[in-house]
C-alpha cells in the first residue's frame, strides 16, 4: 500500500508521542517589542520571504443555549514580512462551513501591522469594514483581509474565533506551510461523550501532551414560552496539544502529486456520540452508509434515481447501429464526450437547481454533471452504471480506511460490461474509450451504489511506452545526412499532441520539432497517423535533413531531440516520497551512416545502470562499425512511486541518465 500519507488512525485516548510539558510562547496578541523584529532561526534562508514567528490555536467543545453543543475554535498569528515577496502573508483568508441549516459565525477578528520606525513600534489596526465575504461553493463561503500599512520588514498579527454548530467540522492544524514557522501549537479539548478519528500525516517531528480533566458541562433550552430547561453533564475531557518549533518551509520538488499530502497536520473526523445511559450513535459509518446517503441526496443520487424516460429515444438513436452491449457503450460514450463540453470539473454533485435535462438541452456542465449524465443514458440502455467519487492528483489522496467526502472532488462512471467493469469519463475531448486522465490515478476511489465498495487506481499500473527509430544515410552529393524519424509516443503524450494540433496544423507542429534539434535540420513529409483514433497511441513520421557542415572535427550528440538533458532531481535530499504519475519505457534506436570523408575519433562507452535491482534500468549501447553507428537507448522503470528513502538511488539514477545522453561522438575529416 502507498505510504504517501503517514496516517495514524486512533481515537480520543491517542497515546502521547512525546512527554515535554505544554511548550509556552510569548505571543500575547497586541504585545510586540522592537526585539521582536531581529529574528534568528536555522530554517531562515536567503530565499525566506516570510516567516510565521508563532501559530496557536485552540479548539473547544461547549454546552450551548439551544440544548447541544457548539465548537469554539480560537487562532493567533503572527509572521514577519522579509521582503515583498512575502506580502502574501499579508493576505488572509478564513473558511466557514455553511448549509441550509446555518453557518459558522466569525467573531472576534482582529488585525494589527507593525512596523519599526527609528526604534519605536507603530501599530496600524485592521478595520471590520475592510473585512470582506466571498463565497467558495454550496458548503463554504471566505472572510477575506488584507493588512493595512503592509512594508517590507512589518510585523503582522491577527486573531479571531469561529463558534460553530458542526461538531464533525472540528478544524484541522497545519504545522508546515509556504513559509518557515517558528512555533506552531495546537490544543484539542474534547469532551468523552464524542468520539473523534485524528488523521496525522507528515514528517515534522511534534511534541504531545495529553490530560485528563473531570469538569462539568452547561446546555440549556428555550422551550418558547415554557420554562427554560438547563442541563448538567459530567465527565472526562481530553486535552491534547502538539506543538513544533523551527518548522522548516514546505517546498514542491518535481514529481510531486500534491505538495498537500505531504504537508504535517492533523485532521479530525467525528466517529461516534457515547452518552451517559444511551448506546453508542455512529456518525462516521461506512462505505455502504455513506453510499446510502449520497444516492437519497438531491443533487446526486436522485439525479440518476428518476426514471429520466426522456432519454429513450435518445439512446435509441445512438445505439441503433450497436449489436453488442460493449458496442452500445462505446457509442453512448462517444457522443456525450463528442457533444457536450465541461465547464468545470471540481466537485461530485449537481448543482444548485439544475437537472440532467438542463444539461442535455444546453449541452454543457461541470464534469461531475456530464458524467451523470453518462450513467443515466447507459441506464436507459439496460447497462449497469455508476458513479465513482475519486480525489485527482491535485487535490491529495482519499481516505483508503474511511469514506471522508469531503477528501474527493472528482466523478467518473463505472459501466459493467460483460462482466468486467470499465471506467469512463466522457469529459474530455479526444479521451479513448476506457481510457482516464494521469490526474486520476491517485490511489484510492469510491464505487457509489447498492454494493459499494473501494476502488484503487494506481499510477503503477500506467505505463507510457514511447518507441523513436532514426535512420540516416549520407546524400548521393557526399554533403550532409539524410533520412527517416518514426515515434510512437505513449498514450498520455498522444493525447497531448492530439490536444496542441486542434489549434496548429502539421507545417507549424514540424516547425516547433526543428528547434529541439541543436544543429540545422530540415524536416518534411510530416505523417501522424491514429490521429482520429483515440483509443491508441498516434505515429509521428517524417523525413529529415541533416547539415553537419564541413569542419574538420565534428561534435555529435547521437541522441539528436531525444536526449534527458538535465536530472530532475537537483536537490541533495528529500524527506517525502517521489509520485511519478506513471512508470516509463522509452526506447530509442539511431541507425547512422557516418558522414562521407569523416572517421570516429571518439564514441562513447556502453554502459547499464539498474534501479535497485529490478526496479529499472537504463541501457545506453553504442558502436561503430561497417561505416555506421549504432545506439540503442533505453529507459525501463517499473514504479511509480518510490519512498523517499529511494530518493537518493533514483537521483543517482537519473543522474546517470543525464550524463550518458549529453555525451558526444567526435568525427574527424580524414586527411588525404
Amino acid at each position: 500500500m502507498r505510504t504517501t500519507l503517514l496516517i495514524l488512525l486512533c481515537l480520543v485516548c491517542l497515546f502521547p508521542v512525546a512527554g515535554d510539558a505544554q511548550e509556552k510562547t510569548n505571543s500575547k496578541f497586541g504585545k510586540v517589542s522592537a526585539g521582536d523584529f531581529t529574528l534568528k532561526s536555522p530554517v531562515i534562508d536567503s530565499n525566506t520571504s516570510a516567516v510565521v514567528l508563532s501559530d496557536v490555536g485552540t479548539s473547544k467543545i461547549e454546552g450551548n443555549n439551544k440544548g447541544w453543543f457548539s465548537l469554539i475554535h480560537k487562532r493567533t498569528t503572527r509572521i514577519k514580512i522579509l521582503d515583498k515577496k512575502g506580502f502574501d502573508a499579508g493576505n488572509v483568508s478564513i473558511d466557514l462551513y455553511t448549509s441550509p441549516d446555518g453557518e459558522e459565525k466569525l467573531t472576534e477578528v482582529k488585525g494589527i501591522t507593525y512596523n519599526l520606525e527609528n526604534g519605536i513600534v507603530q501599530q496600524t489596526k485592521l478595520e471590520s469594514s475592510n473585512i470582506f465575504r466571498e463565497k467558495q461553493n454550496r458548503n463554504w463561503v471566505s472572510r477575506k483581509f488584507t493588512f493595512p500599512n503592509l512594508k517590507e520588514g512589518s510585523i503582522v498579527e491577527y486573531t479571531y474565533s469561529i463558534e460553530s454548530e458542526f461538531l464533525f467540522n472540528l478544524r484541522s492544524w497545519e504545522f508546515q506551510g509556504d513559509d518557515p514557522r517558528l512555533f506552531t501549537q495546537y490544543t484539542v479539548y474534547i469532551p468523552e461523550f464524542f468520539q473523534y478519528v485524528f488523521l496525522s500525516q507528515g514528517y515534522v517531528p511534534l511534541k504531545n501532551t495529553r490530560k485528563d480533566v473531570f469538569k462539568s458541562w452547561s446546555v440549556t433550552e428555550s422551550n418558547g414560552t415554557r420554562a427554560t430547561e438547563h442541563y448538567t453533564l459530567s465527565g472526562y475531557e481530553t486535552q491534547n496539544t502538539w506543538s513544533a518549533t523551527d518548522v522548516p518551509a514546505l517546498k514542491e520538488e518535481p514529481f510531486t502529486s500534491s505538495i498537500e499530502n505531504h504537508n504535517s497536520k492533523i485532521d479530525f473526523q467525528l466517529s461516534q456520540y457515547r452518552f451517559p445511559n444511551t448506546p453508542p450513535k455512529d456518525v462516521m459509518g461506512n462505505w455502504a452508509t455513506a453510499s446510502e446517503q449520497l444516492l437519497k441526496h438531491e443533487d446526486f443520487g436522485g439525479a440518476l434515481t428518476r426514471p429520466n424516460f426522456w432519454l429513450g429515444d435518445e439512446v435509441k438513436k445512438i445505439t441503433s447501429d450497436a449489436t453488442t452491449d460493449l458496442g452500445a457503450v462505446q457509442a453512448i460514450y462517444a457522443f456525450v464526450r463528442d457533444h457536450f463540453t465541461a465547464t468545470g470539473s471540481s466537485g461530485f454533485y449537481m448543482s444548485d437547481n439544475t437537472s440532467l435535462k438542463d444539461v442535455f438541452r444546453k449541452k454543457n456542465g461541470t464534469g461531475a454533471e456530464i458524467n451523470m449524465l453518462l450513467i443515466a443514458m447507459l441506464r436507459q440502455r439496460g447497462i449497469t452504471a455508476d458513479p465513482v467519487l475519486l480525489s485527482t492528483r491535485s487535490h491529495g489522496l482519499a481516505n483508503p480506511f474511511y469514506p471522508l467526502l469531503n477528501k474527493y472532488n472528482y466523478l467518473i462512471c463505472a459501466a459493467r460490461i460483460d462482466g468486467k467493469s470499465c471506467y469512463l469519463d466522457a469529459t474530455r475531448p479526444r479521451m479513448g474509450f476506457g481510457k482516464l486522465p494521469a490526474e486520476c490515478y491517485n490511489g484510492s476511489a469510491f464505487l457509489v451504489s447498492a454494493a459499494p465498495r473501494n476502488l484503487s487506481f494506481d499510477p503503477d499500473s500506467l505505463q507510457e511506452r514511447k518507441t523513436t527509430l532514426l535512420f540516416l544515410v549520407n546524400n548521393a552529393d557526399g554533403k550532409g545526412l539524410s533520412g527517416s524519424y518514426t515515434s510512437t509516443p505513449g498514450y498520455f503524450e498522444s493525447c497531448g499532441i492530439r490536444d496542441e494540433l486542434v489549434t496548429k496544423d502539421a507545417g507549424d507542429y514540424l516547425k516547433e520539432a526543428e528547434k529541439a534539434y541543436s544543429f540545422p535540420v530540415r524536416l518534411s513529409e510530416i505523417q501522424i497517423d491514429s490521429l482520429k483514433r483515440t483509443d491508441l497511441p498516434i505515429s509521428v513520421k517524417y523525413k529529415m535533413s541533416v547539415d553537419l557542415g564541413a569542419e574538420d572535427m565534428i561534435y555529435l550528440n547521437p541522441m539528436f531531440s531525444e536526449a534527458i538533458k538535465k536530472n530532475p532531481f537537483v536537490s541533495a535530499e528529500r524527506k517525502y516520497p517521489v509520485e511519478m504519475p506513471y512508470t516509463l519505457f522509452q526506447l530509442y534506436v539511431l541507425n547512422m551512416e557516418i558522414p562521407k570523408g569523416y572517421e570516429v575519433e571518439e564514441i562513447p562507452k556502453s554502459a547499464r545502470v539498474r534501479l535497485n535491482d529490478n526496479e529499472g534500468v537504463f541501457e545506453y549501447i553504442v558502436s561503430a562499425s561497417g561505416g555506421r553507428i549504432m545506439l540503442q537507448s533505453k529507459i525501463d522503470i517499473k514504479r511509480a512511486y518510490f519512498r523517499a528513502e529511494d530518493y537518493q538511488s533514483l537521483r543517482d539514477f537519473f543522474g546517470h541518465i543525464a550524463r550518458k545522453h549529453s555525451e558526444q561522438i567526435v568525427l574527424k575529416r580524414i586527411k588525404n
